[in-house]
């Protein structure tokens, strides 16, 4: 059990921290875990958060739709069926009733498909306008 909830640790030449032992155990934090790093402005801080773990195979997706009722839900489905572990998304209205962008993190590691053929499908679908599909790098 933590006598206390920090650590103060050194900052690097390269900006890296090394979080201490004892909260990478308590957080189940290892090698190839990801994480994330949330920066909250107005208190000068960040707080780093379990995301997912060392066996995923994180993709980011970068979706332009129509801005239309059911473009997006359209859009999860194809992502849901090729068994896509939706993880994190954000969605905006880009031109009201014409345009919108919806960013997808999701978890590839279990998908039934190649990444290329999601894509395909989900052009060919007339569900997105453009997409785009960038995958997380193994080690950093």
């Amino acid at each position: 059990k933590m006598v206390h909830d920090y650590d103060i640790v050194r900052v690097d030449s390269k900006g890296r921290i090394t979080v201490p032992l004892r909260i990478r155990e308590e957080l189940g934090l290892q090698s190839g875990t990801y994480v994330t790093v949330k920066l909250e402005r107005d208190e000068k801080r960040a707080s780093i958060s379990l995301f997912a773990g060392p066996d995923a195979h994180l993709i980011e997706l970068h979706l332009k739709i129509p801005d239309r009722p059911g473009a997006l839900a359209r859009a999860a489905k194809i992502l849901g069926d090729a068994n896509l572990d939706l993880m994190m998304s954000s969605s905006r209205t880009i031109k009201k009733g014409d345009l919108a962008e919806w960013v997808v993190v999701a978890d590839a590691s279990q998908s039934v498909v190649t990444l290329e053929d999601v894509k395909k499908k989900i052009l060919e679908s007339r569900a997105v306008i453009a997409l785009e599909v960038k995958e997380f790098a193994a080690e950093q």
